[in-house]
């Protein structure tokens, strides 16, 4: 791409504009006003703009001329003398006039849009630096009155409108004045009956303006139905896994399906109007022309072809001026005003006062960065590019333990005299943060100021002063050594700490529990496999990492005719494609003929006149009702069609949108989990949403258009070859040549268009990263830094942007020149076949080659639009066909009391979540008796979540499963999912009432569901509730704290009833009285089920009946756990032990207790087991050691 031109600058642009603005600030202050942006705006513009509107002056006049010397050329036809060289030799001189006037238009036309244009991308550009600029200044205060939202709406839809307006604002001058020559002109030809032909054109501009209303309030209505729709798939592919587990597809699939088919409803009726709208503009001038003419002769005049064809033409003229332009100009002025009012208000939105600043000093730079490389080198390695990775939005491709270690790079490489550091240490594991506390923050800061917020006990040796908080307010601050002699036990001082502020968690506070090895930073050496993020804040997909997100395919090339008889197929049966086909002739026959009977007409009454005129000078009249007649019934006809055609156009492809639009949810809500792991949500939803939306909304009106463009471009050229023949001729290479332009012009255009909107995503990433990040930007002092990145990434989009322009003005020039060609070969070859031909003829082949000017383009324009839209029919259909997980339901179906036992036998399974990937399961062979309470540990991606997943056949295992003698993989999986309960670790609300929320198919009585909630302590929150438990709940039930939700899946869990329960334990920061609710439940209600629990603490799993030490895909261990803990050497025994001594005591001791109650019931309390232990119980433990 060219590199912007040094006046186009992001830079230079934004702070031309910032000094007007500055300057009118400063005048309304000293004037007592409100500074006007658009007052800056005008100052700074002006000149530049105001030369453009010479262009547009020049324009609409040689529009306004054309037709006069149209008529002069018809003229010389009905006045036609073979003998009368003069009259030839002006007829030539008014040809080429006529062509000097059109070339004139081909070239003027494009200059002027392109430098109009340019000028609306210079305000844009200037706008966003002023935006952006302003958006790193604001103060806290002003934080508050706006949102990232608001702010990142600014700069994508606001700023576009200045696109739009430059190139429209010209036109509302120009348009009055050139509707006043018109008038003139056409009194002068035909008299007083021209205001009929105008009152028309008038009344027609409120019907229009109308029409445009209705829309607006239509679709702003569908665009309720289109959130909600929208909404609720996000909902649905976010929680696609636990919709899966509890097999509610078909509940989901209603829902969409209800609010689909509203949304549709909607969008019909606002396409009717759309099409109604389309059919009255294609319309209008035979409307027009027809009152006008039938005005005409009724008032007695004679019709004549010079007439007829001049005030067709100027009436052409006019049209697309008045009933076009005009009107986008005025939508669009106040479009921008709304916007530039919008803009005014953040613009005035307080700053924060700019402190002057001191370059910082550049010391000791390098000795940082040769103590970083300590801790960093092992991850650096692991990423691909080294420190040149890039790293996802937000950060999204680090874990959480890296995210703090870059975080403190930053900080340490700031070389500043004071260092805050909040809590750095959690987010890793014990090894990585006793690396980065003896490294980092003891050797390389040793120097500094250093406060360090931790509630890691193990580090406060090394400080010189302690503080201990509670509740905002100092405990006590003294020394280490202080404390111990005042036999200060911290331990119970943040136990007691512990326990209050757990029971008040503060959103955005690290809580002060101690964490636990499952936390442990998943990039520490002994890790098995480097996974992408990190076991603290960890959603299920912990093992599904290794499945790499594929890039979007994007379909190269010409969209296939396949995509095209797909696409109507869906729309409508082929009998009603084939009536469209013949309905869309009609309508262009009728319109044609229109025409032709009133040139037909014309001539009937001159070769009347002649011959009269040798006889006696009486003028014979024709027989009025006869040609009246016919041309009201050819009017009539095209009107009648041309709507007909337009609504069935409609019809036709918005129910091909929702046809197309249930197969691929159909199509999705089948697919297996792999392909939401695999592609990210947005790729999804962008399906649903921008896809969808084209096929709704832009595309319809699209192809409708073209289908009109293209029927009457070949209206003319057949019209035109009719007349002289002989056009035929120059037609066919102008035609090679134009498919050639076209061929190589779209695969341009394509990437351009793409490169555009490429480019324009990181202006937008940019803005919303640096407000999400505004905080560390002040911090760091980098505003000059994220200014100059945003003006860099402004550049780059203008470059792409102005290759757009250029390259669209480059090929509408040509397209014109093109058409310019074929009015020279019309204009003097009718001029040179004189001899055959008639004035009617020449007039219509003439003025029709005149009006393809525009039209010809405009129709090229909207083939490549409707190509390049197809690409959004294109991803719909490649989702219609995905690969699908195994049916519903099969021809097995299990007893409806299976599984009554719960017995689970996995038999030597392998389990992979995609053909191609890793095995994340190995040869895993255990059985689970009925009943059983079985805990499973592991470090982050042992498998514990795979071991579920193999399951419920999230993807299909290899081995058997077997559960009470049935195998899993020959049932149906909704009667697999349907008889497990699954308490997930992420509770999954969605939109809907709390109905829905716990039934989902009504199977359940009122009285059922009140129990459930008050079961699970909710009973009371939900009476409360303004419609109790049909109340609708927020997004996602985010009106409802984490720890509810999780007893809302409990209750779920509850209400289900099965055999066998699946609890994966929520790491989510549950406050401690809801956790022990929770376990408190699970031990009452499932006494009698198989449940087993994925545990990340361990206390919650010690008193199991048997523990799975998964690592890395294998099961390592499976026992009680307290024969676990007799083996030193034993994996569970070492995580016991990583937990410190007083918390790994407590354990042994809960699972010794658990242990004795269970195999040695007669024994009693602990006193007995004190005089056991000294008699008999080493020998029975030796025994066990030799057994494992």
């Amino acid at each position: 791409m060219y590199s912007v031109l040094p006046e186009d600058r992001s830079q230079h642009l934004g702070e031309e504009l910032q000094g007007f603005w500055d300057k009118e600030v400063l005048r309304a202050e000293n004037d007592a006003q409100k500074p006007s942006l658009t007052r800056a705006i005008i100052k700074c513009y002006w000149k530049s703009y105001l030369v453009l509107g010479i262009f547009t002056l020049i324009e609409e006049s040689a529009k306004v001329i054309q037709p006069i010397f149209l008529g002069k050329i018809i003229n010389y036809f009905e006045n036609y003398d073979p003998m009368d060289s003069v009259a030839l030799n002006t007829a030539y001189a008014y040809a080429t006039v006529l062509t000097v006037c059109t070339l004139i238009l081909a070239i003027l036309h494009h200059l002027y849009f392109y430098h109009v244009q340019c000028a609306g991308m210079r305000l844009r550009i200037a706008m966003c630096h002023m935006i952006y600029r302003k958006a790193l200044r604001l103060s806290n205060m002003a934080m508050g009155k706006t949102t990232t939202g608001q702010i990142v709406n600014l700069l994508s839809n606001d700023v576009n409108k200045f696109d739009q307006v430059t190139v429209f604002l010209h036109f509302l001058w120009a348009g009055p004045l050139q509707a006043i020559a018109v008038t003139a002109l056409l009194w002068m030809e035909i008299g007083i009956s021209c205001l009929a032909g105008m009152a028309v054109l008038i009344i027609l501009l409120p019907f229009q303006s109308c029409f445009g209303k209705l829309f607006s309030s239509l679709r702003s209505k569908t665009a309720t139905f289109t959130d909600a729709r929208i909404r609720t798939m996000n909902e649905v592919i976010t929680g696609i896994r636990i919709i899966k587990m509890y097999a509610w597809e078909k509940s989901f699939s209603d829902l969409v399906t209800n609010l689909r088919k509203k949304e549709i409803s909607k969008i019909l009726r606002s396409s009717y109007l759309r099409g109604m709208n389309l059919a009255s503009f294609f319309s209008a001038s035979k409307i027009i022309v027809f009152v006008t003419f039938t005005t005409y002769v009724l008032l007695g005049n004679v019709i004549t072809a010079s007439r007829v064809f001049v005030a067709v033409t100027l009436y052409g003229a006019v049209r697309l001026t008045v009933t076009l332009f005009f009107p986008a100009a005025i939508e669009k002025v106040s479009e921008a005003i709304i916007s530039i009012r919008r803009i005014q208000n953040f613009l005035l939105l307080d700053e924060i006062s700019q402190r002057n600043r001191q370059p910082p000093s550049d010391g000791k730079k390098m000795v940082h960065v040769q103590d970083f490389t300590a801790f960093w080198d092992k991850d650096l390695q692991l990423l691909e590019d080294g420190d040149l990775t890039v790293i996802g939005d937000r950060g999204t491709t680090l874990s959480g333990g890296q995210k703090a270690r870059v975080n403190l790079a930053r900080a340490v490489y700031q070389d500043a005299d004071i260092y805050l550091l909040d809590d750095p240490l959690s987010a890793v594991d014990a090894e990585v943060s006793r690396h980065l506390f003896e490294l980092c923050i003891c050797q390389t800061l040793h120097e500094k100021i250093t406060i360090l917020v931790t509630h890691q006990l193990q580090y406060l040796k090394a400080a010189s002063q302690i503080l201990i908080l509670k509740d905002g307010k100092m405990v006590q601050k003294g020394t280490y050594t202080e404390f111990l002699k005042s036999g200060i036990d911290f331990g119970s001082l943040l136990k007691k700490d512990n326990e209050e502020s757990e029971q008040l968690p503060v959103p955005g506070t690290p809580t002060l529990r101690n964490r636990t090895f499952s936390e442990s930073s998943v990039w520490s050496q002994q890790s098995s496999r480097p996974s992408l993020k990190d076991g603290a804040v960890e959603t299920q997909d912990t093992e599904n990492v290794p499945v790499t997100l594929s890039d979007e395919n994007r379909s190269e090339g010409k969209v296939g005719f396949q995509a095209y008889k797909n696409y109507f197929r869906a729309g409508a049966h082929w009998i009603v494609i084939i009536f469209l086909i013949l309905l869309n002739t009609a309508a262009q026959v009728a319109y044609v003929l229109q025409d032709w009977w009133l040139s037909y007409w014309a001539n009937q009454q001159s070769t009347l006149n002649v011959t009269v005129n040798g006889g006696g000078n009486v003028t014979k009249k024709l027989d009025l009702n006869w040609y009246l007649g016919i041309y009201s019934g050819l009017t009539a006809a095209t009107v009648l069609f041309g709507i007909a055609r337009s609504l069935l156009v409609f019809y036709v492809l918005v129910n091909s949108s929702q046809t197309l639009h249930n197969k691929m949810f159909e199509s999705i809500l089948k697919a297996p989990v792999l392909f939401f792991d695999r592609n990210p949500i947005g790729r999804i939803l962008n399906r649903f949403s921008k896809d969808i939306g084209h096929l709704d909304d832009l595309l319809p009106l699209t192809v409708l258009d073209f289908i009109q463009t293209l029927l009457q471009v070949v209206g003319v050229v057949s019209v035109a070859v009719a007349v002289i023949p002989w056009i035929a001729i120059p037609l066919v290479p102008l035609g090679i040549v134009f498919i050639f332009l076209r061929r190589y012009f779209l695969e341009t255009s394509r990437d351009v268009k793409r490169l555009e909107s490429t480019t324009r995503s990181p202006v937008f990433s940019h803005l919303s990263s640096s407000l999400q990040g505004l905080w560390t930007i002040r911090a760091y002092k980098a505003e000059e830094r994220c200014q100059e990145l945003f003006d860099a990434h402004q550049d780059l989009h203008s470059e792409a942007w102005f290759l757009f322009l250029t390259t669209s003005r480059w090929f509408a020039v040509r397209l014109d020149a093109i058409c310019a060609m074929f009015v020279i070969v019309v204009a003097f070859g009718s001029l040179i076949l004189a001899k055959t031909l008639d004035a009617g003829q020449v007039g219509l082949a003439l003025s029709y080659a005149l009006t393809l000017m525009g039209m010809f383009q405009w129709c090229v324009r909207q083939s490549a639009e409707v190509e390049n839209m197809m690409i959004s029919v294109e991803r719909v259909i490649e989702y219609t066909d995905l690969e699908k997980e195994a049916p519903w339901e099969c021809q097995k179906r299990p007893p409806p009391t299976w599984p009554h036992e719960g017995v689970i036998i996995f038999d030597n399974v392998n389990f992979m979540y995609s053909l191609d990937g890793p095995l994340v399961l190995k040869h895993l062979t255990a059985l689970i008796k009925s009943r059983e309470k079985v805990g499973i540990v592991g470090r982050t991606g042992a498998g514990k979540s795979s071991l579920i997943s193999a399951l419920f056949r999230l993807s299909e295992p290899e081995g058997k499963i077997w559960i009470d003698k049935i195998l899993t993989t020959e049932i149906g999986l909704h009667d697999l999912r349907k008889k497990m309960s699954i308490i997930p670790q992420e509770p999954v609300l969605f939109t809907g009432t709390m109905r829905k929320n716990l039934d989902p198919f009504n199977e359940h009585t009122d009285e059922e569901l009140w129990n459930a909630l008050q079961e699970v302590q909710l009973k009371e929150t939900i009476e409360d509730l303004p419609g109790k438990m049909d109340t609708e709940l927020a997004e996602s039930g985010s009106n409802f704290s984490v720890g509810q939700r999780q007893l809302v899946c409990l209750a779920r869990a509850i209400l289900r009833k099965n055999q066998i329960l699946i609890i994966d334990e929520a790491t989510a920061n549950v406050d401690p009285r809801t956790d022990e609710l929770i376990q408190k439940k699970i031990r009452e209600k499932f006494a009698h089920c198989t449940v087993l629990t994925i545990a990340h603490r361990l206390n919650t799993i010690i008193d199991s009946d048997r523990i799975m030490v998964l690592d890395s895909g294998r099961l390592k261990e499976y026992d009680e756990p307290y024969v676990l803990l007799q083996n030193k050497e034993s994996l569970f025994y070492k995580m016991v032990q990583q937990l410190g001594k007083a918390e790994a005591a407590a354990l042994t001791e809960t699972a010794k207790q658990v242990y004795f109650k269970r195999n040695y019931p007669h024994i009693g309390h602990t006193d007995h087991m004190v005089t056991n232990t000294s008699n008999g119980q080493p020998s029975t433990l030796t025994i066990f050691e030799t057994a494992l």
